[in-house]
């Protein structure tokens, strides 16, 4: 579907939606640390931790050890996600960026609140699979900011089917690529917050199904790399390079986490390179993602004025 004249003739929407995904990066981050610290029940309660309301939460609590510090920030971000979002989809009503733009801008922020929402059962409840699942669903929420912040970006259009011969069979690279990287995700996810509650009985189950995952995940990589480099579209090929680029940093950051694991207590080092570990699988599914979205089919009426091309923009 082509942008309507007024989402090209404001910025706004994508001003406002890519400081979405840009703030959703330190609160992915700290997120992920609250997992590598085991920090997720560092602060009790939620709309009013410890009695006092979120946003006035009292300075000297908040840095008052390690734990505290990571989780109270994580929740402040995201805090700072929620009113961006809230934004971006004001600021589509008010410029009139037209009905697409004004769901995919609704989408990025019920997908934020239903994160937010479950980050909160998860300490109401205190339970260890909602941690999980509120971990690879950071995962999903992450990767649609991104996507959502790309589409509204003025004069974005896709790709559609009918552009060029390698489109079909490239849409379902990446499918399945994002779909493998999300099993992936979810694989590393239930390792981590195993080790981390010290759930060592299966641990090394764990971690060899991560590393099944994790090759399966580079082969899917590597195709949808190679299908988006044939297809010739200049975007196309960014994305290309980006996934073989993060693929690379990705693998040794694995390798660099496992080398650095201490059965004597977390170290910075470790810290550092999980997290980092966390954030690039995240990239990874992003570019995925936005691959499959780049090579949705158009409407008839916009593809009836398309010609073949191997260098579309």
């Amino acid at each position: 579907m082509s942008p309507s004249p007024s989402t090209a003739a404001s910025p706004w929407p994508h001003r406002l939606a890519s400081t979405t995904a840009l703030l959703a990066v330190p609160l992915f981050v700290f997120g992920g640390s609250v997992t590598t610290l085991r920090a997720g029940m560092a602060v009790e309660g939620w709309i009013f931790p410890e009695g006092h309301f979120l946003v006035a939460f009292p300075i000297e609590k908040w840095f008052r050890n390690l734990p505290t510090f990571v989780e109270h920030t994580h929740r402040l971000f995201g805090v700072l996600v929620g009113l961006s979002a809230i934004a971006a989809l004001a600021a589509c009503a008010i410029t009139r960026a037209g009905a697409r733009a004004t769901l995919l801008a609704a989408l990025a922020l019920v997908a934020v609140c239903a994160q937010g929402a479950l980050g909160g059962l998860r300490v109401l409840e205190n339970s260890p699979q909602l941690a999980f699942l509120h971990g690879v669903c950071a995962q999903l929420v992450f990767a649609l900011l991104g996507v959502v912040a790309w589409q509204l970006r003025p004069g974005w259009r896709a790709l559609g089917d009918v552009e060029y011969p390698e489109g079909p069979p490239l849409r379902r690279a990446a499918l399945w690529c994002a779909l493998l990287l999300l099993g992936q995700i979810a694989l590393g996810a239930w390792y981590r917050h195993g080790l981390r509650t010290q759930q060592l009985a299966d641990v090394e189950l764990r971690l060899s199904l991560h590393l099944v995952g994790a090759l399966a995940a580079f082969a899917a990589v590597i195709v949808l790399a190679g299908r988006l480099q044939s297809s010739g579209d200049a975007r196309a090929l960014v994305l290309a390079r980006r996934l073989r680029v993060l693929l690379l940093v990705q693998l040794a950051l694995g390798f660099g986490a496992w080398l650095l694991r201490d059965p004597r207590g977390m170290t910075p080092a470790e810290w550092g390179t999980s997290v980092l570990h966390v954030l690039v699988g995240a990239l990874l599914l992003l570019q995925a993602a936005s691959a499959w979205v780049l090579t949705r089919p158009r409407e008839r009426a916009a593809a009836a004025h398309c010609v073949p091309v191997g260098g579309a923009s």
